[in-house]
């Protein structure tokens, strides 16, 4: 209890640092308005550029491309293997990276606007300026967008491993985490989806990357596990963005993950404009509201981080609301970049929803929470009229021990921005 308080108090006094910005920000966004995060010779766009084969249509025989047909045959031949085991992970890790190049290569094809690699340099540099000073970069550009979708399905494969994982018995995962996900289709299971599709929201989801990696997971479970059931369950994925312009992309990408898992099943649809920083029952969030009372499964990867000054102003209020109204049983994955925002989310929790579960993955890397489904509305009546007896968040000692290392790395890094701390383009060898 000592530590939620430390962190309750930190939180509360760090609001005026971070809602009244030093010259800091102004200076950094200027720098990144014209540097570049030069990408490294594993970068999609770089290789397509020395190639020159953008025009090219989609081929199989490219190096590290499967067609639709070997990765269903490729799936099958791990059916012998037994879910969780080294050997099934093995097999899980080759076909996901031929299933992800795959689509990767269909959706280069299918860009609603070309890529333009100098456009998206500028963005990945200012991505990583929003994540030190808390305000979120432009996504205007067109050509910075298709380049995003290009460059980072690592985001879709990280994501894609974390519901893989949780059939590994070794793996140390909070108890309510791996119960719900044996639950959903990433794992084979069919609950809670008699009456229709298996419904997951992605916040801040543009391109679609959260869609591919429940896609991935469900198409490669259903293949390899013996269920009761031999079809694969459907997927709906709901894409919410601030930035509208991303609609085209997630249509495209919808189409591609689709066409190289062959599964009509799965369906991805842009939702609509989300503002994490405004209330749920803003005139922004009408699609998310839309949808709360049939999501299962809400995704946000990093969205957070570059938006931290607007959510503390706000005081979470969205995220607040989003748990409130959320069905019960609903799971959630929040991703960063880094583990600084969790202290102040878990004090939200703490003292509002204390219903939710709480666990992290990756060293903090991932936020891994559930709405409890027995009695929820009880435990917030009962936290409301005892505040004496206010239950201690759901949270294991692992995790509670690595809460408070996450309020040291947010410390620490405060102190480097106010030492004057800017981040710089990486220097081109030779210049």
């Amino acid at each position: 209890m000592k530590i939620l308080q430390t962190i309750s108090a930190f939180f509360i006094a760090s609001q005026h640092h971070l809602t009244h910005p030093s010259n800091y920000l102004a200076n950094a966004y200027t720098v990144g308005e014209t540097e570049r995060k030069r990408l490294g010779r594993n970068s999609f766009l770089l290789k397509q550029e020395r190639r020159g084969n953008k025009h090219l249509h989609y081929n199989t025989d490219d190096d590290n491309i499967a067609s639709p047909e070997e990765l269903k045959a490729l799936a099958s031949t791990f059916q012998t293997r037994k879910a969780g085991s080294n050997s099934y992970w093995k097999g899980w890790k080759q076909w996901s990276t031929l299933a992800l190049e795959s689509i990767r290569q269909d959706l280069s094809h299918n860009l609603p606007h070309p890529a333009s690699k100098s456009n998206f340099e500028k963005l990945f540099f200012r991505l990583g300026v929003a994540a030190d000073c808390g305000e979120m970069p432009s996504f205007e550009d067109a050509g910075a967008r298709s380049g995003y979708a290009l460059e980072f399905f690592g985001r879709a494969a990280n994501l894609s491993n974390l519901y893989v994982d949780a059939l590994n018995k070794e793996y140390v995962f909070p108890d309510h985490w791996v119960e719900a996900m044996h639950e959903t289709p990433m794992l084979a299971g069919h609950a809670g989806m008699k009456e229709g599709p298996y419904q997951m929201v992605s916040l801040g989801g543009g391109p679609g990357f959260d869609f591919v990696a429940a896609a991935l997971a469900s198409s490669f479970s259903a293949t390899t596990q013996e269920k009761e059931s031999s079809s694969t369950p459907s997927i709906k994925a709901t894409i919410l963005d601030y930035e509208e312009g991303w609609g085209d992309l997630v249509k495209a990408m919808g189409s591609s993950t689709s066409k190289v898992l062959q599964q009509p099943d799965f369906t991805c649809e842009w939702g609509g404009k989300c503002d994490i920083t405004k209330p749920l029952h803003h005139p922004s969030n009408t699609a998310c509201l839309e949808a709360i009372s049939t999501a299962q499964l809400w995704t946000c990867q990093y969205c957070l981080a570059e938006n931290a000054n607007l959510l503390k102003e706000s005081k979470y209020v969205f995220f607040r609301d989003l748990f409130e109204n959320a069905t019960d049983g609903a799971i959630f994955v929040i991703t960063e970049t880094h583990p600084r925002i969790w202290p102040d989310l878990c004090v939200l929790i703490e003292e509002f929803c204390p219903y939710i579960q709480i666990g992290f993955n990756k060293n903090g890397r991932q936020m891994l929470l559930r709405k409890n489904s027995i009695n929820s509305k009880q435990i917030l009546t009962q936290t409301k009229t005892k505040q004496q007896d206010k239950p201690l968040m759901m949270m294991n000692e692992k995790d509670r021990l690595l809460l408070a290392k996450f309020q040291d790395i947010d410390r620490f890094q405060r102190r480097k921005i106010d030492s004057g701390y800017m981040r710089q383009a990486p220097k081109i060898r030779g210049s």
